[in-house]
């Protein structure tokens, strides 16, 4: 049980002391104290502060000592060189659980050494503390309050995003928490996240023992600089892409990297190809891109993997369907030509000047109904595809309502503005039955339209369960990664 597990605390404190929080929104620990309040966290706050006497509407104490309780967790985010008093008044207070954000401990680079990482250990191992960081950005629980409820528990950098089942250790701050910037861009959303700085007592290895047995956990993702327990992340993982999926980006290997790393984090990287044959060994989808990263957690957090790596591809334009298929076989994908009893099926739907070989052109006057209810769902009864992708530049309703803000295009067009609840009943209508489909079939489907992606229609899209792309390029990619994934479960014979 993940409630057992030392990490649990850290992510489910009823309340917290903050050092180094004030009232200018311009610093870093102001931000993290407001976005804490913002995520409408009710357990105690507890800032310490030496002059104020309030910090963001709490009370605040000038040490530790004078908080009325024992506080469950402690946020640092002072001068390092402060740390280590912190720590130990902190301990004699009986504060077991840490999280160190400031920096300037080893990680910058000038041939500069001290002791605090030496001391900081020393303190804790004194009071039995432990203690994320130093130089990390936080953590954040998306499940702190139950399910029906609007509360999480946010000591990072970033605004609320939405719950979903994917969680993240980091060993950058930033992976953990700058592409959450701009929520609306993404899909995916967050269970949990943890950034584990430069690993001074809890380690990578100890977010994937929490994650393991965490139920609001269904994807994993990782960022790795360096692995200080090797064999026990080798077992590790292994035992968790058993029942878990795990995407990983291993940043090392190339001069340039290792330079930026030591600089960074204080770590020494190791060689590339142990960490690719690592990664293959234990199932981990590797990725050298944040993007496709994204991407890949965005598919396994809907839970439905495909059986296989054979592509159906839905298109109402030839040339992207061309291109979508030749990227998938050079990724690996099968784009299987289909037989002739369903392609037969299938043109009794389409226009004399479409196509059913696969790519299925539906053309571009294609019958809506048809291209998102009955084409996908007669594939995915054929048995002779894994996976869809379909692409369709539609949505053009939003655009015509442009063209009627032209005074002399009103004058004489032929078609009027459609009421919005008129087209979010459409991109309902036409969605749900696809997606109960794709459960029932086990088919994940992939829709690409090349509009914004905040457009209405995309919008509506995403709404109704969506998978959504503006172009076919991630989700070929992605969803090769994923069929590597499946591949090694089959091996291992434990698909399920």
């Amino acid at each position: 049980m993940s409630e057992n597990h030392f990490l649990h605390g850290f992510l489910n404190p009823k309340s917290v002391a903050f050092f180094g929080a004030n009232n200018k929104g311009s610093s870093l620990a102001a931000i993290l104290i407001m976005n804490l309040i913002k995520s409408n966290y009710d357990g105690n706050i507890f800032p310490i502060h030496l002059k104020l006497d309030s910090v963001m509407g709490y009370k605040a104490y000038k040490s530790i000592a004078e908080v009325p309780k024992i506080p469950e967790l402690a946020i640092i985010v002072l001068s390092a060189k402060l740390v280590p008093q912190i720590f130990k008044e902190c301990g004699e207070k009986g504060v077991k659980r840490i999280i160190v954000i400031s920096g300037g401990f080893r990680e910058l680079e000038g041939g500069r050494e001290n002791t605090l990482t030496e001391d900081i250990n020393h303190i804790s191992e004194q009071f039995g503390i432990r203690f994320i960081g130093p130089n990390c950005l936080g953590v954040f629980n998306n499940w702190y309050g139950k399910k029906e409820e609007n509360i999480a528990f946010n000591t990072s950098i970033w605004e609320h995003i939405k719950r979903d089942k994917f969680s993240i250790a980091s060993q950058s701050g930033t992976l953990s928490s700058h592409i959450w910037f701009d929520p609306n861009s993404i899909d995916v959303g967050l269970s949990k996240s943890i950034s584990v700085g430069n690993e001074a007592n809890i380690d990578i290895v100890d977010c994937l023992e929490y994650f393991k047995d965490d139920k609001d956990t269904g994807v994993i993702g990782l960022y790795i600089e360096e692995l200080k327990r090797g064999k026990k992340f080798l077992e590790l993982a292994t035992e968790i892409t058993r029942k878990k999926p795990i995407i990983g980006i291993y940043v090392g290997g190339s001069e340039a990297g290792n330079r930026a790393l030591g600089s960074h984090t204080g770590s020494l990287a190791g060689n590339a190809n142990i960490y690719n044959a690592v990664f293959k060994e234990t199932g981990i989808i590797q990725t050298d891109y944040v993007q496709e990263f994204l991407d890949i957690a965005l598919i396994l957090s809907r839970g439905i993997l495909p059986k296989g790596n054979r592509l159906g591809i839905i298109t109402n334009s030839g040339g992207p369907g061309a291109m979508a298929a030749n990227n998938a076989e050079k990724k690996g994908l099968i784009v299987p030509e289909l037989s002739e009893s369903l392609q037969t099926q299938l043109m009794e739907l389409l226009p004399s000047n479409a196509s059913a070989r696969n790519p299925v052109d539906c053309a571009f006057d294609m019958n809506l109904p048809y291209f998102y209810i009955n084409i996908p769902e007669i594939l995915m009864k054929s048995g002779e595809i894994d996976m869809i992708i379909q692409y369709g530049v539609v949505g053009f309703q939003d655009v015509l309502d442009d063209y009627l803000k032209n005074e002399k295009i009103a004058k004489h067009a032929d078609f009027q503005h459609q009421p919005s609840e008129v087209m979010d009943s459409l991109a309902h209508n036409l969605l749900v039955p696809t997606m109960k489909n794709s459960e029932k079939y086990s088919i994940p489907i992939l829709y690409v339209n090349p509009m914004s992606f905040t457009s209405p229609w995309s919008k509506r899209l995403r709404n109704n369960g969506a998978l959504l792309f503006t172009l076919w390029d991630r989700p070929v990619n992605a969803l090769a990664k994923v069929c590597e994934y499946v591949d090694y479960k089959y091996k291992k014979k434990i698909y399920s």
